[in-house]
């Protein structure tokens, strides 16, 4: 736990580098380094959106046979492909006809709030981080722009 700690604070400290080197940048002392502090910052912010992207996947992959499950019981309109394995999973699932099909929903029901869990934690715990970075990125933003 406590070297997470460290490891979260150096981050931090990374990130308001980052941003202080952003803020007093001057493009005319050293022509190249927009480009290359603006690829740090984009690495840093594209670290936190794939890590996004891939947990809030796996949850909606998890979430898929719970509302398939869902639809079969309040009797809502699916398509025809769909309705067959809804139905199918439905009385595989209520009969407990296969085992394995009652283990997959019920990990799938747990997975589904841990993914969620996994997918937010890292902003919430590195949100100063991210301001900095985002702050970085529209100090660069604008340095660009003239």
């Amino acid at each position: 736990m406590a070297a997470s700690s460290v490891s979260r604070e150096r981050y931090r400290e990374y990130a308001h580098f980052l941003r202080v080197s952003a803020d007093g940048l001057n493009p005319s002392v050293a022509p190249g380094r927009p480009r290359r502090l603006r690829s740090q910052v984009n690495i840093e912010r594209n670290k936190f959106l794939y890590w996004e992207v891939v947990w809030i996947l796996i949850a909606v992959v998890t979430l898929v046979p719970m509302l398939m499950l869902a639809a079969v019981e309040f009797n809502l309109p699916l398509p025809q492909t769909i309705a067959a394995r809804a139905e199918t999973l439905h009385v595989q699932f209520v009969a407990f006809e296969n085992p394995l099909v009652a283990a997959a929903v019920i990990g799938s029901a747990i997975m589904f709030p841990v993914s969620i869990g996994i997918a937010f934690s890292p902003i919430l715990a590195n949100a100063d981080a991210i301001g900095d970075l985002d702050r970085a990125h529209r100090a660069l933003k604008s340095v660009e722009k003239p």
